[in-house]
């Protein structure tokens, strides 16, 4: 009977240690990850969202980053343009799995003057460049190494898209991938 509480106790000290060490590790993860102010980036797979919709047209913030070639970038050098802006990391399911649709609207609109700016979030640049490459993908794509946008846009999850009319305000923000009908009726707004 000794014997039966010693295996016992010995069970339960191995599983608190097991508990405490995935605790431990937990933590160690959690507080490593990429952070700005505080936001969280979260991969979203719904469309919808209280953040996502029409939203009062507001002159959009500009902002400037470095392309992939290194040139600087700014959302006030397309004024008198509609842009897609597009957030997402190529870690990210519902980020890859738009990114196909975004460059087939690009290609059909981009002869109306349509600019895509898809943004990446905090990866470097060889990650990025060689997932835009093997997917043949066109559009302007601009990195953001250091979180910068993320407050500005409020970027709790990713995806998410921005859409801003020829005059530069917000016409519609959406939280989560997009089908393809519901970003060309987001685009066809601010042509």
């Amino acid at each position: 009977m000794n014997n039966m509480n010693n295996k016992n106790n010995m069970k339960s000290t191995i599983l608190i240690w097991i508990a405490a060490v995935v605790f431990i590790v937990a933590a160690i993860i959690v507080t490593s990850l990429p952070s700005n102010k505080g936001a969280k980036i979260n991969a979203s797979t719904s469309s919808t969202s209280p953040t996502s919709g029409p939203v009062q047209p507001v002159n959009s913030g500009n902002f400037r980053l470095n392309d992939l070639s290194g040139k600087s970038v700014s959302l006030s050098d397309f004024k008198g343009r509609p842009v897609y802006i597009n957030f997402f990391a190529t870690w990210c399911p519902p980020c890859r799995g738009e990114m196909p649709e975004i460059e087939s609207l690009y290609q059909k609109y981009k002869s109306q003057g349509l600019v895509v700016l898809a943004v990446d979030l905090q990866e470097d640049a060889a990650t990025v460049q060689n997932f835009i490459t093997q997917n043949g993908y066109t559009f302007n794509v601009l990195l953001d190494t250091n979180g910068e946008t993320n407050a500005f846009y409020d970027l709790g999850s990713i995806p998410v898209s921005v859409f801003v009319d020829k005059a530069g305000n917000i016409v519609e923000r959406q939280v989560g991938a997009m089908d393809r009908a519901t970003m060309e009726a987001n685009i066809k707004k601010i042509m």
